[in-house]
C-alpha cells in the first residue's frame, strides 16, 4: 500500500517550514534547502563546497529558485582587491528589514557591496551603493551588472588595465560622490520627507555612522545590531518618517545613539544620575 510514514524523532532530524516545501517548484531547490536546514546554524555556506557534492549545474538552479523566491540571499562585497560573497539561507523567506541588517553588518565592516540578490537590488537603490546603478565614468565601463562581471572575468592585458583604471576612478570619485550625496540631501528642504522604507534606510545608515564613537565599551557588534534594529523598527511604528525631514535624519539619529549610550552609562555607574533625571539634551533639529 502506498503511503507516507513520518516517524516522530527527538534528535537527529531537521525541521523545516511546510511553506518552503510546498512553494518550491524545482525538487533540486527543495533538495537544497532540506540539506542546508539539516546543518547547524554556524556552518559557512560555501557554493564550492555544495558543487563538489551535488554537481555544479544542480546547486545553480536550486540557488536560483530560491533566490528568487526570498529564501536565499547573497551579498557580493569587495575587500581590497578581492571579491566576496555573504550568503544567507533560511526556510522562512527573508524580509527587507532582515535583508537591510544584514547590509548594515557588510558596511560596518567596511565593505564596498557591489551586488545583491535581484529580489532585494531596490534596497541598494537608495543607500551608500546607489552608485551601482549609476554611470562611474562612460568612457571606461558601463554601468551595468552583466558587463561589470564580463570586465571582471576577461584575463587579457587591456581588461587588467580597464580594472586598475576602474578602480582608481572609483575611489579618487568616491569622495565627490559623497560631497554630491550630501548636496542632494541638503537641497530637499526642510519638507522633505523620505517614505518608510527610504526612512528605514537613511536611519540605520545614520545610526551606524555613529559606532565607532558610542558602541566601544558598551555594545559588542551584534547587540550594536539587534538595539539599532529595535530603535529603527520602533521609530517606524511610531511613524518618525512623518516628522523627521530627510536633512535631519543624521542629528537625530546622532541624537538617539548619544541618549542611548548615556543610559547605558548610567546603568553601569560611568556616569552619576542627574537630580532631575533627564538626559542631556542635544538640539538635533540644529545639527
Amino acid at each position: 500500500m502506498n503511503g507516507i510514514i513520518k516517524r516522530r524523532k527527538t534528535s537527529d532530524y531537521a525541521q523545516i517550514h511546510n511553506g518552503v516545501l510546498q512553494e518550491l517548484e524545482d525538487i533540486r531547490s527543495i533538495g537544497l534547502i532540506s540539506h542546508l536546514m539539516s546543518l547547524p546554524e554556524s556552518w559557512v555556506i560555501s557554493k564550492m563546497q555544495l558543487y563538489s557534492k551535488f554537481g555544479r549545474g544542480p546547486i545553480t538552479n536550486a540557488i536560483k529558485e530560491l533566490e528568487a523566491k526570498k529564501y536565499w540571499v547573497t551579498i557580493k562585497y569587495r575587500e581590497g582587491k578581492k571579491t566576496l560573497y555573504y550568503y544567507q539561507v533560511s526556510d522562512v523567506a527573508f524580509d527587507d528589514s532582515e535583508v537591510l541588517t544584514m547590509i548594515a553588518e557588510v558596511n560596518q565592516g567596511g565593505f564596498k557591496i557591489i551586488a545583491l540578490s535581484e529580489s532585494f537590488t531596490h534596497l541598494l537603490s537608495i543607500g551608500e551603493n546607489r552608485q551601482l546603478n549609476e554611470t562611474v565614468n562612460p568612457k571606461i565601463v558601463d554601468s551595468s551588472i552583466v558587463e561589470f562581471e564580463q570586465l571582471m572575468v576577461n584575463s587579457s592585458p587591456s581588461t587588467v588595465e580597464n580594472r586598475h583604471l576602474l578602480n582608481k576612478v572609483l575611489e579618487t570619485n568616491k569622495e565627490k560622490q559623497n560631497k554630491e550625496k550630501e548636496t542632494f540631501v541638503n537641497l530637499q528642504g526642510i519638507n522633505n520627507f523620505l517614505n518608510p522604507i527610504q526612512f528605514k534606510i537613511a536611519l540605520i545608515d545614520a545610526c551606524n555612522s555613529c559606532y565607532s564613537e558610542f558602541a566601544p565599551n558598551r555594545w559588542s557588534k551584534q547587540a550594536w545590531l539587534t538595539l539599532i534594529e529595535t530603535f529603527v523598527n520602533e521609530k517606524l511604528e511610531t511613524e518618525a518618517y512623518k516628522r523627521v525631514p530627510a536633512h535631519r535624519i543624521k542629528s537625530y539619529a546622532r541624537g538617539a545613539v548619544r541618549n542611548m549610550a548615556h543610559k547605558v552609562d548610567l546603568k553601569n555607574g560611568k556616569v552619576e544620575f542627574s537630580s532631575t533625571g533627564d538626559l542631556p539634551y542635544f538640539d538635533w533639529l540644529n545639527q
